[in-house]
């Protein structure tokens, strides 16, 4: 009974905007998403994937009849109240485009009986359909990954025939018809109608926040985009931040959770796709998003609150998007009303839950038309944890491209780690991060919000390289009420982060994989020597096709120095190939890597790997900073992340910009090793604690749908002094 009411109450708090002479007015107020916790240790779904008109977007058609879209969402229900493969109707039922939240605890067990209700496709509307393995592509095909837990990437077997986090399966709609075998080219298992998952959270993996999404190739941008996304959390926010004036953490009413999705709504016409031209319907949901849909700036007087206009683009040789509108929504709504009224501020937890969009964010103050300071408290779900004494250089370092980083206006109390101050946060495709928000004034200090106080949450133009255009959109108003404030002397909240946890004794990236026996290593399969590193190229196979997006690869010994016969050419994507495959430590502890990563286009890129996290290092750094190779213990990793933006390429001078266009704007590999092309070469430490087989790639889902991933292998040590295998849950 406790469980549906919290349930109904998540629902009861879910408005739509309303649609008011042409502009947008605020939702009655912020929603948080739905919430399914588990219970005594578990947490048992049905969820179904399947189409459904939004009820938080209206789009008004050019000919003025309104309507509400049809986006992808999961339609989640306790399995207990399920019949078979369907949810019931009623309150026990939860099919949000906003997406709902999974709660989970350490240690939790959470299985899902995941089903197919997907719509066949249009086969010109799929890109990828003539790609290898491509064929199925229109039958919409689909699976989940649990992105960011660090948990087994479980095949099943014939003692346990469930899925762990394992992106190499797809389930298909037998309305669809039935998908052909393409021998080698297959993406993996095709299993008709449904997947039943079990994925194991360890006992010791951190707090925080992480998402749930289809992971198909070919049509990973298109399910994510048309809004297959929701959030999963571990633990509760007061296990790593913690308010003095509370002293008990943060408690729910403190935490929001913003989960950002966006949506291309076309008008009744002819859109060009890239396997031919295709009539479109009002209201049709433009899936293979364009970035190019909006200008990237508002013209003259135009407010965008939520939304932005679609161009005509045929000058350019492009479609004509006109009568069409992009939304961007939090929770599912457009433009919401947020009101802080906390005396100790409120963590808020964001997810770029978007296929390919990046987003550049500020809280604006309304009055000053300043940016507030906010306090970074976790990344990626990982709290973070820098030393007093780290420098503002590493601070900096470590934040990368993700943050403007500015220092904390007054000192803060006596807390356990330097407190990051941020104004502004590029989220690119996956990127999660949990801010600490209160009112501030002019000069960063916090104080009692005036009367009126105001602010807005913007999403300014963002620019990638040579690449996306990204437009500039009012998200959300946000309305600081007149509250005691119990933080006016001090500046910061007090994280105890899981990034020090984590190498510890008893750590995630410290303990024993408890699953993993010995066995003896697969042909080929061998760890790293010490001092060598792995190098990751991010490019295109073929320099005249520029949407032939690959990686390649090489091993590098300690002088730096590729190793012969360890090179592989910049390709696509092949599931039957494993680029890396590597052993865990002796006795099944995890094992550090170091990779490197090169950036040979233009157009930034945004790295991920499954399964791990990981963190930027410089090779130089001492040991007593959190950016070192090799950190004291005492120090811990600092700011830990499961993606990461790597920058652009630019030619030197023995290479010109001409040359670089026609090769769509991308060096080769043999261009960067003779320094015609200047790369932002990016250094990562990679513990890896999981056994099985997983992925890394450019979270830019078109670029990742494009065949910018590769294939990786975890297997345990043949060292027989590793810890005896405890058997399933």
């Amino acid at each position: 009974m406790a469980r549906r009411r919290l349930l109904a109450a998540a629902l009861g708090f879910l408005t739509a905007a309303r649609v008011l002479g042409g502009g947008v007015a605020w939702a009655d107020d912020f929603g948080e998403p739905a919430v399914f916790a588990s219970r005594r240790g578990v947490l048992d779904l049905t969820m179904i994937a399947r189409a459904k008109p939004i009820p938080g977007i209206v789009y008004t058609a050019p000919s003025g009849v309104a309507l509400n879209p049809a986006g992808w969402v999961y339609e989640v229900c306790e399995r207990a109240f399920a019949q078979g493969d369907v949810c019931p109707a009623g309150s026990a039922t939860v099919a949000d485009y906003g997406g709902v939240r999974l709660a989970l605890q350490k240690g939790d067990v959470l299985k899902i009986r995941f089903v197919n209700h997907l719509p066949k496709l249009d086969p010109v509307k799929v890109t990828h359909s003539a790609d290898m393995g491509g064929a199925n592509l229109p039958l919409n095909p689909t699976n989940l990954h649990t992105h960011g837990l660090i948990v087994e990437p479980r095949a099943p077997t014939p003692q346990d025939p469930t899925f762990g986090d394992f992106v190499f399966v797809t389930a298909f709609n037998p309305a669809n018809g039935q998908p052909v075998s393409q021998g080698l080219h297959d993406h993996g298992q095709m299993i008709s109608g449904a997947i039943d998952y079990r994925i194991e959270i360890p006992n010791n993996h951190p707090s925080g926040l992480f998402w749930f999404h289809p992971h198909v190739h070919g049509l990973a941008l298109n399910q994510v985009s048309s809004g297959l996304a929701g959030i999963i959390t571990i633990g509760d926010v007061g296990d790593y931040a913690r308010s003095d004036g509370v002293g008990a953490g943060f408690p729910g009413g403190h935490v929001r959770h913003l989960i950002l999705k966006d949506l291309q709504v076309l008008a009744a016409g002819k859109i060009a796709f890239e396997n031919g031209s295709a009539n479109v319907a009002d209201g049709e949901v433009l899936n293979q998003q364009d970035p190019d849909f909006c200008a990237q700036a508002p013209s003259p007087n135009e407010l965008r609150q939520g939304s932005c206009p679609g161009v005509d683009l045929t000058a350019d040789d492009g479609n004509n998007y006109s009568g069409g509108k992009w939304y961007f929504t939090i929770n599912g709504v457009q433009y919401p009303k947020i009101r802080t009224a906390s005396p100790d501020g409120e963590i808020w937890r964001l997810t770029n839950a978007s296929g390919s969009l990046s987003y550049r964010l500020q809280l604006v103050d309304d009055a000053t038309k300043q940016p507030l300071i906010m306090q970074l408290a976790a990344i990626d779900g990982v709290s973070v944890f820098l030393p007093q004494d780290t420098s503002m250089e590493s601070v900096v370092h470590l934040a990368g491209a993700k943050f403007k980083v500015v220092r904390c206006p007054t000192n803060p109390p006596a807390i356990a780690s330097q407190p990051v101050c941020v104004t502004e946060l590029v989220m690119m495709p996956s990127s999660r991060a949990e801010l600490w928000v209160t009112y501030r004034n002019a000069l960063g200090q916090i104080v009692r919000p005036p009367k009126g106080a105001s602010a807005t949450l913007k999403m300014l133009g963002l620019t990638m390289g040579s690449g996306d255009m990204w437009p500039a959109v009012d998200l959300a108003k946000v309305l600081f009420e007149d509250s005691h404030n119990l933080f006016e002397a001090h500046a910061a909240i007090n994280v105890a982060g899981d990034a020090y946890r984590a190498a510890q004794p008893g750590g995630v990236f410290a303990s024993p994989t408890p699953y993993a026996r010995p066995a003896p290593l697969p042909a080929g399969c061998k760890a790293l020597p010490p001092g060598h590193r792995r190098r990751i190229f991010f490019g295109i196979e073929d320099l005249n096709n520029g949407d032939s997006f690959g990686l390649g690869y090489e091993e590098v010994d300690e002088r730096g120095a590729p190793v012969p016969g360890t090179q592989l050419p910049v390709t696509r994507f092949d599931p039957m190939k494993p680029t890396i495959c590597l052993p865990l430590g002796p006795g099944q502890t995890p094992v550090h890597e170091t990779w490197e990563l090169v950036q040979l286009s233009t157009e930034n890129h945004n790295f991920h790997i499954h399964q791990t996290k990981f963190r930027s290092i410089l090779m130089s750094a001492p040991a007593s900073s959190p950016a070192s190779n090799k950190p004291d213990p005492h120090v811990g990793f600092g700011l830990l992340e499961d993606n990461l933006p790597l920058g652009v390429a630019a030619p030197n001078a023995s290479i010109n910009d001409q040359v670089m266009n026609d090769q769509n704007g991308v060096c080769s590999v043999d261009q960067w090793r003779n320094g015609s092309c200047a790369s932002p070469t990016v250094t990562l430490d990679i513990p890896f604690s999981q056994v099985g087989e997983f992925v890394y790639h450019c979270h830019i889902l078109e670029h990742e749908d494009g065949g910018m991933m590769a294939k990786i292998k975890v297997v345990p040590s043949p060292d027989a002094g590793g810890p005896k295998f405890a058997g399933p849950k």
